[in-house]
């Protein structure tokens, strides 16, 4: 009987450490933040200095990806895990249009997340956590696919874009707010508030930051800083230097709430950003919302938001979680948002059992170790935005390209040529074959929609931009 007593014991006490080990698990998601734009990553003009030391504490990712290059479908995927091209959803919501161009783009087979999708919030929900968002979701714009029907419980959902000030309307549910309150402020403080409330509780904080997305606005003083500093990059927009500043201000908020609650030992925190950094609009009549200036210059990338190239998939990400994660580590392993499911899993002990994801769990890289050398990712932006339409694939030093406009391929070796300038698909044929045969083969593994002949193609006018068809339809409430 004393036997049985003590195994009982030593049971139940490995069931309560076992528990002490799941952490709370809290997701910083910026909107546009480009790879090259934070201090720890290079940035001399803007000023991180939250991040930076934020990055010191644990590890930061040289080779993290966003699912897609720009935010529904790079959302889509992250809040899945699962690739945009297998849920159908490959442009932003609802999307750009181009009407005499010679492909037709492809249409997202729904303008929202589909409920059937489980998400992380769900997952995570079920397991026990309590679950909070607030921000930006845009996978939905109908309330029956907003963020309160995927799993989270506790939600001020930020709708729409438009401008960062005069809030009262922008809430979901309705907020009272002053009109000159800044968002990102008013997400800090919602955040906080849910972690005083749930400081007892085991949980899952989502703060998605609609900054540092245009219109480009900050508070005055933060931008008159920028106005009057040397300017150093190739890009130097003070509104834009302005926005991160207070993003990563309010990110240390977030970050010393946990250090007062005394949540920090057990809570894993990932930064991370939607797609690349926006150089310019794509119609420079949206230039005024820059301050009639570039954005951001993602140097030594090419590329920014809405292509394939480097510039605009490549992207910060930065986790912390103390005792577990080792201080100042720098990984190179290529990992991706759609991972981000999959580690959360594993973070909170549950089995992934036979959800459909594609990602992978970080946390075997946590200690700095590139196990994922020889992985392949995957990119289907079947669109026209900042570039024709295209599917990309990466796997080890190679990256390719395919453009369905021009049925263009494009190789290039980014451990000697990162900047993507030296097309290497004429030179190393072999490789490309082979690369060109795995993309293939993963696109008809999604299923994914491809775009097709345009029967209206016009060489005169195919530059032109239209009214996207499902811009005023029903789609988005079916």
């Amino acid at each position: 009987m004393k036997n049985l007593l003590i195994v009982f014991s030593v049971f139940l006490s490995s069931i309560v450490f076992a528990q002490k080990e799941k952490p709370n698990i809290v997701f910083i998601y910026a909107d546009d933040l480009g790879w090259s734009d934070l201090g720890c990553y290079g940035n001399t003009y803007h000023e991180s200095p939250a991040l930076d030391a934020f990055a010191k504490q644990g590890i930061r990712y040289t080779n993290a990806y966003a699912p897609a290059p720009v935010c529904s479908p790079a959302r889509a995927g992250v809040f899945s895990g699962m690739y945009p091209a297998k849920l159908g959803i490959t442009d932003w919501m609802p999307g750009h249009w181009r009407p005499y161009e010679k492909k037709l783009a492809v249409i997202n087979r729904t303008q929202y997340l589909p409920l059937e999708i489980e998400t992380f919030g769900e997952a995570l929900r079920d397991a026990g956590y309590t679950t909070g968002y607030y921000g930006k979701w845009h996978l939905g714009d109908d309330q029956e696919h907003f963020v309160d029907k995927q799993g989270f419980d506790q939600v001020v959902m930020y709708q729409g874009g438009g401008r960062h000030y005069q809030l009262s309307d922008k809430f979901y549910p309705k907020q009272e707010i002053d009109d000159e309150v800044y968002l990102t402020d008013a997400l800090t403080q919602y955040s906080c508030d849910f972690l005083e409330r749930n400081k007892d509780e085991q949980f899952l904080l989502v703060i998605s930051h609609f900054a540092v997305h245009i219109p480009l606005q900050a508070p005055d003083s933060i931008v008159k800083h920028f106005e009057e500093k040397p300017k150093t990059e190739e890009v130097n927009n003070p509104l834009y230097g302005g926005m991160i500043k207070s993003l990563d201000s309010n990110i240390k908020v977030v970050l010393d709430k946990l250090d007062e609650l005394g949540l920090s030992d057990n809570t894993f925190v990932v930064f991370y950003s939607d797609n690349g950094g926006l150089h310019q609009p794509y119609d420079l009549k949206y230039l005024q919302y820059c301050g009639n200036m570039p954005v951001t210059s993602n140097a030594p990338l090419r590329g920014e938001k809405g292509n394939l190239f480097e510039g605009g998939v490549r992207v910060p990400m930065i986790a912390r979680w103390p005792g577990k994660i080792p201080q100042n580590i720098v990984s190179d392993a290529p990992v991706n948002g759609i991972d981000l499911f999959p580690t959360f899993l594993e973070l909170a002990g549950v089995d992934q059992g036979k959800r459909p994801l594609d990602g992978l769990s970080l946390v075997e890289t946590f200690k700095g170790e590139n196990t994922f050398v020889t992985r392949a990712l995957y990119w289907h932006y079947p669109v026209f935005h900042h570039g024709d339409p295209t599917s990309s694939m990466r796997q080890g030093d190679y990256k390719l390209i395919k453009n369905y406009v021009t049925e263009e391929v494009e190789l290039y070796n980014l451990t000697e040529d990162l900047g993507e300038t030296v097309n290497l698909s004429s030179k190393e044929s072999k490789q490309t074959k082979k690369m060109l045969k795995s993309l293939d083969h993963h696109l008809k593994k999604m299923k994914a929609d491809l775009p097709t002949d345009n029967p209206n193609f016009n060489p005169e006018k195919r530059e032109e931009w239209g009214v996207h068809p499902d811009k005023h339809g029903k789609k988005a409430n079916k």
